[in-house]
């Protein structure tokens, strides 16, 4: 099948310099197939881009929140459904954001389990384990696919999540469609929508369940189960952790700090100020868009240089080498 073979190829990608004599310090050498597997891993998580924007489609019906407002008869029923256009146009792109974020960080946990496990096997520094009870390939193969839950089943639940909290916060912050609103205004409102989302999804050793539910190595064969099982459960393990959830709001705010920025320099231009909330609408759902849209030719405001903005922060070098080097000896 079309995608196991991916997964194969994948494997073989970040198998790629975990073998081969040079004269780099034994150090250089596994800094250097760590930075490759950074690499590899935001490659893939960028090719999932097309399948979130399209979960997003199906989330969100702006379009018709846009009919209602048209079509809506008198004062009340003209608010009514202007408030229901804010709430889609903002969730949108505050989901599309998030899941960036959110698949980004956890291919980053599933593929530096992998590559810890390569670097075992490739005997540079202990015997890798992986292959017993199971193919060592089949299993990492299975244990990455189980990555994609978040793009076929996780989707729906942020969705909603996100669309309640912008409610909540927009009740909070009596922002509405006249609003005027600058800057640091929207920046605020964005990170407190997200925070909430976070506490609701996140907080408190929830985030294996939304990503990495019990059950997924179910269909696996027996051969192979145990091993799956066993990343798995390690992967669940940081998915819990309050090192997970430092990494995703860090990477997460600097994500919404330039979020604003785009949006800003989008509907105010060179001239800044506040501006009413009405006008961010269609950028907003445009941008929602772009963030998960792979192309490089989408600039700024793509998912490419979004996922770049990510892999640059020190906080989430830190955690992936933790994650990455455990185990390894120097």
């Amino acid at each position: 099948r079309l995608q196991e073979r991916l997964l194969q190829k994948l494997l073989k990608e970040l198998a790629k310099e975990a073998s081969g004599d040079t004269d780099e310090s034994v150090a250089s050498k596994r800094l250097a197939r760590f930075e490759h597997k950074q690499q590899v891993s935001d490659a893939h998580a960028r090719r999932k881009f097309a399948t979130l924007r399209a979960k997003q489609n199906e989330h969100f019906k702006e379009e018709a929140c846009t009919a209602r407002v048209k079509d809506a008869q008198g004062r009340e029923a003209k608010l009514e459904a202007f408030m229901a256009l804010h709430t889609e146009c903002v969730a949108k792109v505050v989901s599309a954001l998030y899941m960036l974020h959110l698949g980004l960080l956890m291919h980053r946990v599933g593929f530096n389990i992998v590559g810890r496990e390569l670097e075992g096997e490739c005997g540079d520094s202990r015997a890798g384990n992986a292959s017993e009870g199971g193919d060592a390939q089949n299993v990492h193969a299975a244990f990455l696919k189980c990555l994609d839950h978040l793009h076929e089943e996780g989707t729906a639940k942020i969705a909603e999540a996100i669309r309640k909290s912008v409610s909540v916060c927009t009740d909070t912050t009596k922002l509405g469609p006249q609003s005027k609103v600058s800057q640091v205004d929207f920046e605020k409102f964005v990170l407190d929508i997200c925070r909430q989302v976070d506490n609701g999804l996140l907080q408190d050793s929830k985030g294996a369940a939304l990503l990495l539910p019990d059950g997924l190595d179910d269909g696996i064969p027996m051969l192979e189960q145990a091993e799956v099982k066993r990343l798995l459960d390690e992967a669940r393990d940081y998915l819990d952790s309050p090192q997970f959830l430092q990494v995703f709001q860090v990477t997460m705010c600097s994500g919404a700090r330039r979020l604003v920025e785009v949006l800003q320099e989008e509907v105010a231009g060179a001239a800044g100020g506040s501006i009413p909330m009405a006008k961010f609408y269609g950028p907003l759902t445009k941008i929602a868009g772009s963030l998960l849209n792979d192309d490089e030719a989408v600039g700024e405001c793509g998912g490419a240089a979004f996922t770049r903005r990510f892999s640059e922060d020190p906080r989430l070098r830190e955690f992936c080498e933790g994650l990455y080097f455990q185990g390894i000896g120097a």
